[in-house]
């Protein structure tokens, strides 16, 4: 009779297993977003909230406009005491039926320090409640 890992069970497995597939820690936070593409010859919008945010990606809490792997502008507004930040060229990588997910396209030195600002001024909150690794060893 084989036996299974004693700690590890697939429940347990499946709450962790985003985690591993990311290349960085996304942390919880809700502001508004604004988002734009074009689908063939039709342009489309949106506005939704920011689910949660990393320097590599977000997820977006609205319907998705766009289909997988096309490409959206977005207008975040971090509420950071600036203008909303405007990233262009965003890829759609995941939709679900009220939400999505984008990844970033390289980011100027400039947009990274302010979404990583962003990032660890809401993680010091978030981490509290969450216990899990916050990093990736590759």
């Amino acid at each position: 009779m084989k036996l299974g890992h004693p700690v590890l069970k697939d429940n347990n497995q499946k709450a962790h297993s985003l985690l591993d597939r990311r290349y960085a820690e996304r942390v919880p936070i809700r502001y508004r977003i604004t988002y734009s593409g074009e689908e063939g010859a039709r342009i489309v919008t949106g506005e939704g909230a920011l689910k949660d945010l990393s320097k590599t990606g977000c997820k977006i809490l609205g319907a998705a406009t766009s289909s997988l792997g096309s490409h959206l502008t977005l207008l975040l507004d971090l509420e950071d005491g600036q203008a909303p930040m405007r990233l262009t060229d965003v890829l759609v990588s995941w939709i679900a039926r009220d939400s999505f997910a984008v990844r970033f396209p390289k980011l100027s030195p400039e947009e990274r320090k302010r979404l990583q600002d962003v990032i660890l001024k809401n993680i010091r909150v978030s981490s509290l409640e969450d216990r899990r690794t916050a990093f990736r060893i590759v």
